[in-house]
């Protein structure tokens, strides 16, 4: 198991019972392929990690291929991450909508939460007025931390803060007083926000980390500066894990979907999947090349066989060598039809902003 993500299941959620609501109970168990086990159920497929409701995290290539499909079979059901956020039906999401604020200048405004996609972890500040330490937490390198954050993976983490023991007008202020880009719940509907509630540390302030299913995954722990930044660097490195530029994942990805397409599609069709794109943005924009559209023919081994790149807005020279690299570089799924993997043909489109 890769280190940095053994670190994460040694900080699952079963870590926070001692300061947070009780977790859920175990009812079936998983082995890896090195023979650790896990008592859970199984949550969310988080890009090419497995997350269980006690927070334990698996690479899915860790899993045998059975369990791929069984993991599969269990989640299918839970929402997908939503390309409008305000669409979102993740727990964690429904209990956002209609109850957060955004800051505008000096005031907090209602935040609809359109045009953005649906976050894939929170970050929960739990504070309270009265509690030296809350400021201590979100004043002195959170906002710094979290804006790194947010700037490193763009739509992929959210940070809100709750209010513990306080008045509404304590909860504004302090929130207006120690502003960061988070956003501010309102303070009179947190009762409605069932899943965050129950996460409240019992000290009363503290940083908890969560999928959009409310799946705490690191916290509560902000009793100093190097807490708070061991917090960070911890989302920091699961974001970083789900990221789908991090070619070091992409075999974890596409390990889980060569097992559980042809279940997926036992009675149906799906086109080939890229699990990997090798062309990075920053070096086409160098090249001044801002699109790039090709059809890309995959085997039903999932392997490149050719690639048919159109030449429109691509410079002189550059049309072959951008060909080979996704030929030798895309990794892909194969397609399936009835549970079968079949050649297949994908439209690859990549927009490059100026």
């Amino acid at each position: 198991m890769n280190s940095r993500i053994a670190f994460a299941v040694s900080c699952s959620a079963a870590a926070l019972s001692l300061c947070l609501g009780p977790v859920a109970r175990a009812s079936s168990e998983w082995v890896d392929i090195k023979g650790n086990k896990i008592e859970a159920e199984p949550v969310e497929a988080l890009g090419p990690l497995a997350i269980f409701d006690n927070g334990g995290i698996v690479p899915f290539n860790m899993l045998a291929p059975e369990d791929c499909v069984r993991f599969y079979q269990s989640t299918k059901s839970h929402p997908e991450r939503a390309t409008d956020w305000s669409a979102g039906t993740s727990k964690v999401t429904e209990e956002f909508i209609g109850r957060v604020f955004k800051y505008d200048g000096d005031k907090l405004v209602a935040d609809d939460l359109k045009g953005r996609p649906e976050p894939e972890l929170y970050m929960v500040f739990y504070a309270t007025n009265g509690e030296s330490r809350s400021w201590d937490m979100i004043g002195k390198v959170t906002p710094d931390l979290f804006d790194k954050l947010q700037k490193a993976y763009p739509g992929m983490v959210q940070g809100l803060l709750f209010g513990v023991q306080e008045a509404p007008s304590e909860h504004a202020g302090m929130a207006i007083s120690m502003k960061g880009g988070w956003l501010v719940t309102d303070f009179r509907k947190q009762v409605e926000m069932d899943t965050l509630r129950r996460m409240t540390p019992t000290v009363h302030f503290g940083i908890v980390v969560m999928t959009r299913q409310g799946v705490p995954l690191f916290g509560p722990d902000a009793l100093n500066e190097n807490d708070i930044r061991l917090t960070f660097a911890k989302t920091a490195t699961i974001l970083d894990q789900i990221r789908p530029g991090n070619h070091h994942m992409w075999a974890a990805r596409k390990y889980y979907l060569d097992a559980v397409q042809p279940v997926a599609y036992a009675s149906g069709k799906s086109d080939p999947v890229l699990v990997g794109n090798p062309l990075v943005a920053d070096g086409l924009r160098q090249r001044k090349i801002y699109q790039v559209d090709a059809t890309i023919h995959v085997t039903a081994l999932g392997t490149v066989s050719a690639v048919d790149l159109k030449p429109e807005g691509i410079p002189a020279g550059m049309a072959a060598p951008l060909a080979d690299a996704l030929k030798k570089s895309c990794v892909f799924v194969a397609a399936v039809d009835h549970g079968k993997f079949v050649d297949g043909t994908y439209m690859f489109h990549m927009d490059v902003p100026h």
